[in-house]
C-alpha cells in the first residue's frame, strides 16, 4: 500500500480538474463543472411516481429528469428495523442515490440511509454493524465490531471503516455524534419541503477524497489560487496554493494528459512490451491480456510471468477508468490451478487501494476471470468525451459504394 498520495487540483473558472497520484501513476481523475458532478450520496425527498410489483421496484421522482429505481426489498437488517411499509404512489420518502443514473436508466436509491465519514460510516435506519472487507486481519475485526457495537449502542448502524483501525474511540464517537446530528437536521428540514427537494449533496469530489484518504495515506494537495470550495485542511495534510502557472508546471511534470489519452485508448501498452485490450460495453467490460513484444526471460514462465505483471496495470486501469459492473479479465492460458490462484491473489491485493468496492469471483470454466466493481457515477470516458455523431460509439461506418 503507498504511504502517500498527492492530489493536483487545477480549477479554471467555475470548473476543475482533480488529478490523484502515486509515484507519477495517474490513479483516478475527477472533473466537476459547478452542479454537474456525481449525485452518488446524495440525499432526497422523493414522490414515488407509481410501484411496479413485476419489477420489485418503485420509480422516484427526485428533480432528475429520469425517476429513479428504488428495489422495494432493502438490506435485511433494514427491512427488520423498518417493517413492512408497503408504497404507494404519490408517497413522499426520502432517499438516497447509490448509483448516478446511465443512459435511459435512472439513479439507483435506496431508503436505507449512509451518511459516511472518516472513521464510521452511519446509518440511522439500519442495525447491522460490520466491518470494511479493506481490514483483513480477524483480530482486527473482531475489535472493531465489538467496538462498533458499543458506540450504536442498538440506535443504528454502523460499518467501521479502514481508517478506524488507528483512531481513538473518542475520535469516533465524535464523529458518530457529528453525523447523527446531521442527520437529526435534515430530518428537521425534510418536514417543511415538497417533493422533490434535496436534503443533502456532497460539497465536492476533492472533500470526498480527503476524507477516504486521510486516514489511510499522507496526502499532499497542490492546488492553484482559483479554487474555492475547499475542505478544511486535516491534521497531517500537506496543503500547498500555487499560482496557476506552477500548477500548470506540475501537471505537465505528472504527465497528467498524456495518461488520460492513454486511459482513454483501447490498446495500452505495458513496461515490458506486453499489452492490455479493454473493451467497455453496455452490459460489461473485458480485458485481454497479451504477451505482445514479450519473449520472457531465461527459465520463466512466460504466462505466469505476463499475467503476474499485469495484474498491477490492470487494476489502476479499472480505477482510473472508473469501470463498473461485470468485468471479464482474458488472460493469457496457465497451466494449473496453483498458477489462477497466484494471479487471482494478486489481483485482489492491487484492488485492494480502489475507494471502489471490487469482488473477484475467480476464474470460469473458459479460463475468464470473472469480477464486479461497484458501478458509481460517470466512467472516465463519459466524462471526458462524447460518442461521434456518424459511427454512434461503434467505431465504425458504412462502406461507401462505388457502383453507380
Amino acid at each position: 500500500m503507498p504511504d502517500s498520495l498527492f492530489i493536483l487540483v487545477k480549477a479554471e473558472g467555475t470548473s476543475r480538474k482533480i488529478a490523484v497520484t502515486d509515484k507519477g501513476k495517474l490513479l483516478e481523475y475527477y472533473v466537476e463543472n459547478g452542479d454537474e458532478s456525481t449525485l452518488v450520496n446524495a440525499i432526497f425527498v422523493g414522490r414515488v411516481e407509481n410501484v411496479s410489483p413485476g419489477v420489485k421496484a418503485a420509480f422516484v421522482h427526485i428533480g432528475q429528469p429520469l425517476n429513479g429505481f428504488l428495489p422495494l426489498t432493502e438490506m435485511e437488517s433494514f427491512q427488520t428495523a423498518e417493517g413492512e411499509k408497503p408504497l404507494v404512489s404519490g408517497e413522499e420518502i426520502i432517499v438516497q442515490v447509490k448509483k448516478d443514473a446511465r443512459d435511459q436508466k435512472g439513479a439507483f436509491l435506496t431508503r436505507d440511509i449512509a451518511l459516511p465519514g472518516q472513521y464510521i460510516i452511519y446509518m440511522p435506519f439500519n442495525r447491522y454493524v460490520g466491518v470494511s472487507k479493506r481490514v483483513t486481519e480477524e483480530c482486527q475485526r473482531e475489535r472493531l465490531t465489538e467496538l462498533g457495537r458499543e458506540l450504536a449502542d442498538g440506535t443504528c448502524g454502523l460499518i467501521m471503516r479502514a481508517g478506524a483501525m488507528d483512531a481513538r474511540r473518542d475520535e469516533m464517537a465524535e464523529e458518530l455524534a457529528g453525523l447523527a446530528s446531521q442527520w437529526e437536521k435534515m430530518q428537521q428540514k425534510a418536514v417543511h419541503l415538497k417533493a422533490p427537494a434535496t436534503l443533502y449533496r456532497e460539497p465536492s469530489a476533492l472533500t470526498a477524497l480527503v476524507r477516504d484518504y486521510a486516514p489511510r495515506y499522507e496526502l499532499s494537495v497542490t492546488v492553484n489560487n482559483a479554487v474555492n470550495r475547499m475542505p478544511s485542511p486535516e491534521i497531517g495534510l500537506l496543503w500547498g496554493q500555487v499560482s496557476d502557472i506552477e500548477l500548470d508546471a506540475a501537471w505537465r511534470s505528472s504527465t497528467v494528459d498524456q495518461q488520460l489519452a492513454d486511459a482513454l485508448g483501447r490498446r495500452l501498452e505495458l513496461n515490458n512490451g506486453g499489452t492490455l485490450v479493454i473493451d467497455e460495453r453496455e452490459a460489461l467490460t473485458t480485458v485481454d491480456v497479451n504477451s505482445g513484444k514479450y519473449i520472457g526471460e531465461k527459465n520463466s514462465d512466460l504466462a505466469l510471468t505476463q499475467n503476474l505483471t499485469a495484474c498491477a496495470e490492470i487494476a489502476r486501469q479499472l480505477r482510473l477508468r472508473n469501470i463498473g459492473g461485470i468485468i471479464l479479465i482474458d488472460f493469457i492460458d496457465m497451466r494449473t490451478d496453483a498458477e489462477r490462484a497466484q494471479v487471482t491473489s494478486l489481483l485482489i491485493a492491487q484492488l485492494s487501494h480502489d475507494r471502489g468496492k471490487t469482488v473477484v469471483h475467480g476464474f470460469t470454466k473458459l479460463g475468464l476471470l470473472e469480477m464486479t466493481r461497484k458501478r458509481t457515477g460517470t466512467t472516465l470516458r463519459e466524462a471526458l468525451q462524447t460518442p461521434c455523431n456518424v459511427c454512434h460509439g461503434t467505431g465504425y461506418r458504412p462502406i461507401k459504394s462505388t457502383s453507380k
